[in-house]
């Protein structure tokens, strides 16, 4: 291989086109599903306008960036740069360069960056522009001056560094990608990146995904006078004690099962909808049948909370039959008809009781 890798059709100007698309549409489209995805595709059309003129080539490059994708916009603006210079040389003719190693040295990188940007951004010099700005306006008996200091010392930061960042991760990103080219240690490094990035979104599901249950026991033991009731605690006597985060992870591989299935993510959205609420009438059955022994088992489907197990049902169907569908705008529609129907047939049966609604909400 060469010493040097041919120089590519990128330009400043191309890479300034893009950083300008991120700068204000990072957070545009913000949803669950992708996060910064589709911000971080329109930052790259015009690269990849500029890499590619076959439309299949650009259809490719464009789903390979709406991948899930979440950072702190401006330090996490080098790993753009990085990826540019990556989708150059993959452009060039580079076969070493896949999608895998891209989207892995995005997924790889992408929570260092948060975790450091938002340290600099939030901790350090936003709260330090915020003083200086506060102590400006107390000092002048509340002068525009200090608030016009925060916005343009705020101002400097994200437009000066946050440029600087971004064409830096480019330069830097291509004589990295040229090192690792000559080398031949780009299949380390894809390893390595995707270890990290597998690392980084365990660590986010532990912190962030949440599932528990309320379902207890009551055991009671000896007769008469000696008897001694006692509650088990499903979650905190068997799962935490067995494997904590036992339902997280469950939850988490879950998830990973269906997606594997080529399950849509707003299936795999519905599904975990339909089993939250199946989950919500399970301990409410637990709560008000399981923990007292005299309670008729049918009672939980009679009196004021009726309606109340009534919606949830059928919110719950709702969701798995909507859930099912293979297109998106049917699965959208049929579970917007269906939630109007539970809430009218919910009203219609809660007219002049507060009963249900208290029920509800001491689930």
């Amino acid at each position: 291989m060469s010493q040097e890798m041919p120089k590519g059709p990128i330009t400043r100007g191309d890479i300034f086109s893009s950083w300008w698309r991120w700068l204000f549409f990072s957070h545009a489209n913000y949803n669950w599903e992708r996060y910064q995805g589709t911000g971080f595709a329109h930052a790259m059309t015009p690269i990849i306008r500029k890499l590619y003129k076959n439309p299949e080539d650009i259809k490719a490059a464009l789903k390979r960036h709406l991948v899930f994708f979440n950072t702190e916009p401006d330090t996490g603006g080098v790993i753009h740069g990085m990826v540019i210079a990556l989708e150059e040389q993959r452009a060039m003719g580079n076969t070493d360069i896949d999608d895998e190693t891209i989207t892995n040295v995005k997924i790889g990188l992408m929570g260092p960056f948060a975790g450091l940007g938002d340290t600099l951004k939030q901790g350090i010099w936003f709260p330090v522009f915020q003083s200086i700005g506060i102590g400006i306006a107390l000092a002048g008996a509340g002068s525009l001056l200090g608030p016009l200091v925060f916005f343009i010392a705020s101002g400097l930061y994200t437009f000066a560094f946050g440029w600087w960042v971004y064409y830096q991760g480019y330069v830097q990103g291509q004589a990295l990608v040229t090192n690792l080219l000559q080398t031949g240690l780009l299949d380390d490094v894809r390893t390595g990146a995707s270890v990290l990035g597998a690392t980084v979104l365990g660590a986010l599901g532990a912190q962030f995904v949440t599932v528990s249950t309320g379902i207890n026991w009551t055991v009671v033991t000896g007769a008469g006078a000696d008897a001694v009731t006692e509650t088990f605690s499903l979650q905190s006597q068997l799962f935490d004690a067995l494997f904590p985060s036992l339902l997280p992870l469950a939850t988490i591989l879950f998830t990973i099962w269906l997606l594997r299935r080529g399950t849509s993510p707003i299936s795999v959205i519905l599904y975990l909808f339909g089993i939250t609420l199946a989950s919500v009438l399970i301990e409410a059955w637990s709560r008000l049948v399981v923990t007292d022994p005299n309670q008729n088992v049918f009672a939980l489907f009679s009196g004021p909370g009726l309606p109340t197990i009534i919606g949830m049902v059928l919110l719950a169907i709702g969701a798995f039959w909507a859930g099912s569908r293979a297109n998106a705008m049917n699965q959208a529609m049929r579970f917007v008809v269906g939630f109007v129907v539970v809430a009218v047939v919910f009203a219609f049966l809660s007219v002049g009781r507060s009963e249900p609604l208290q029920l509800l909400a001491h689930f």
